[in-house]
């Protein structure tokens, strides 16, 4: 789901006051004082009938707030388990990943020097023909490998009654592919092989009856769509995201590769269900990349999946091309709910954003966002946290538009509470993002650059540069309107003069501009740091507006430990 980039109280649908009204400790008390009332009224009158059914009634109701009080413990014991069976099972899909590193410059390792050439000597090669008639003809080595080995392991390739010594491994074949001077492989470099050289005779409808075609196919897009699975994981976690950004700015160009090569009309119709499934999981690990950077690439993919007759009327793949889902038919209840709910956010976020990039929010459409959005809200299953978190910081946008700003940190408060045992770290990093505009716009200017400085360090470890670009310009133009306060985000040197503290803010604003181009009013406010700094007289070069960062903002631990 996707987050936008208040005044009346109002209580968010489903508020965790119900976890204080059923604390154990407190529903066992009132269950004792119900049966130690229910004996003193017994004792006082004696057999009164009247008195009886009073105390039956207090001891039915004890029995009934403790085993109330029973069930909900064990909901959410149960719940806590299942919690930590998923976290478990995500730390050791991850566990194995190891940092891809940043590129290193001048490396002479290139892509294909043009498409391969045909050759009629090599008409009777099978494997040259099934490699010809992949999605890509450029492959790592374990990627290579694995197509190699599920073509020798094609039921016609490799008979049964074959003894293990006549056997050809993958390393053997990619060899033999290698070697003379019309060799099919060429190796470009490290572990980067391209098809060069390919039989003449060897038509995509003639290479798809083989069933070699039909075993490579598989094992190349299942090769990436594990580690992209496991990649788009670990993105969400605090410890590895890092490194799955890395990943996935290598990696994203090539994955794309596949999807579109998969997806041409002649190619997409002879794309098994197995293989389909596959790009399925490549494509749901490129909507998690794409969330991220906000890259337009995601409704592209949608549609483009949609050619493959598999996922035509896939609900996900519908709702990334922007179409509603189809009837629940016999969808189980849980799932047909949740693709209610992020149909009606989507709706809702497109609403807005229409609006917004208009420059005109319209009274209408900030009630029907909000309906949508709390529908949306209720629909979400409860496991759904990063989901909910989406609603929630969006609804508290819509409210802060309407000047609801009560109702928005209700919802944000909220927010914050569903991320507090460590789940959707990027969710709780823009709640505090957005929190701070609202302490911003409530006056408590403080406690707004608090928030920013605790969202800028979590998008930092979260090698986010969008959301750290967005909260390099809060802080930014906070300091150009109000450089009174830059000793709670400067070293008491670099904030003893409004001259130094608006420099530096200069420096952010030019930052913000580089890591997240999109954010809106940082040229604004880049140029009152330039005209606010030649308030002060004639500015030196050496004293005027930073084109880079000289000095980060203090984090908040960092301020805390001042």
């Amino acid at each position: 789901m996707t987050r936008l980039d208040s005044s009346q109280p109002e209580r968010t649908p489903r508020s965790p006051i119900l976890e204080g009204l059923l604390g154990t400790a407190e529903v066992i008390a009132w269950a004792l004082v119900l049966e130690l009332g229910r004996n003193v009224v017994i004792s006082s009158f004696g057999e009164n009938a009247t008195v009886k059914a009073i105390g039956g009634a207090l001891r039915g109701l004890a029995i009934m707030l403790v085993l109330i009080a029973g069930s909900y413990v064990a909901y959410r014991r149960t719940a806590g388990l299942r919690e930590q069976r998923r976290a478990d099972r995500e730390l050791a899909m991850v566990a194995g990943l190891a940092d891809p590193g940043d590129p290193v410059a001048g490396g002479r390792v290139g892509g294909c020097p043009g498409p391969p050439r045909e050759l009629a000597h090599s008409d009777d090669d099978k494997t040259a023909a099934v490699l010809r008639h992949l999605p890509v003809g450029e492959f790592e080595t374990a990627a290579l490998l694995a197509v190699l080995t599920a073509i020798l392991e094609a039921p016609d390739r490799l008979p049964r009654n074959d003894p293990p010594s006549t056997q050809r491994t993958a390393h053997m074949l990619l060899a033999e592919l290698c070697v003379g001077p019309d060799s099919i492989l060429e190796h470009l470099g490290s572990d980067r092989y391209c098809v060069r050289r390919v039989p003449r005779d060897s038509g995509l409808e003639t290479v798809v009856a083989d069933e070699k075609w039909w075993a490579a196919m598989p094992a190349l897009v299942g090769h990436y769509a594990d580690h992209a699975t496991r990649w788009a994981i670990a993105l969400e976690l605090t410890p590895t995201a890092g490194a799955a950004r890395r990943w996935f700015e290598a990696k994203e160009p090539y994955l794309r590769e596949i999807l579109v090569g998969c997806t041409k009309y002649t190619f997409a119709q002879h794309i098994s269900f197995a293989t389909a499934c596959e790009l399925v999981r490549i494509s749901d690990a490129l909507d998690v990349w794409y969330t991220r950077t906000e890259s337009v690439g995601r409704l592209e993919m949608a549609r483009r999946l949609r050619f493959i007759e598999a996922l035509k009327e896939l609900p996900l793949i519908r709702l990334r091309g922007n179409l509603p889902p189809t009837g629940p038919g016999n969808r189980p209840l849980v799932l047909s709910s949740s693709l209610s709910a992020r149909w009606k956010h989507q709706v809702a976020v497109r609403r807005l954003s229409t609006a917004q990039a208009n420059q005109v929010v319209s009274t209408s459409a900030l009630p029907e966002a909000e309906r949508e959005l709390k529908a949306a809200w209720w629909l979400l299953p409860r496991a759904d946290v990063a989901g909910q978190v989406c609603a929630l910081i969006n609804l508290a946008i819509v409210h802060t538009h309407q000047g609801r700003l009560a109702a928005a940190q209700d919802r944000l408060e909220l927010a914050e509470s569903l991320t507090e045992s460590g789940r959707d770290p990027g969710g709780r990093a823009h709640t505090h993002e957005i929190l701070g505009a609202l302490c911003w716009a409530r006056g408590e200017n403080v406690i707004a650059l608090r928030y920013w400085q605790r969202a800028l360090g979590s998008y930092l470890t979260l090698a986010d540069d969008r959301g750290t670009g967005r909260c390099l310009q809060h802080l930014g133009s906070a300091m150009v309107v109000a450089p009174d306060y830059g000793s709670h985000l400067l070293p008491p040197r670099l904030s003893s003069t409004h001259h130094t503290v608006v420099r530096q803010a200069s420096g952010w604003l030019a930052e913000a501009r580089r890591l997240n181009p999109s954010v809106g009013l940082v040229g604004y406010y880049a140029d009152k740091a330039s005209a606010e700094l030649r308030t002060f007289g004639p500015v030196p070069e050496s004293r005027g507006a930073l084109s880079a960062i000289d000095h980060w903002p203090l984090l908040d631990s960092e301020q805390r430990n001042r």
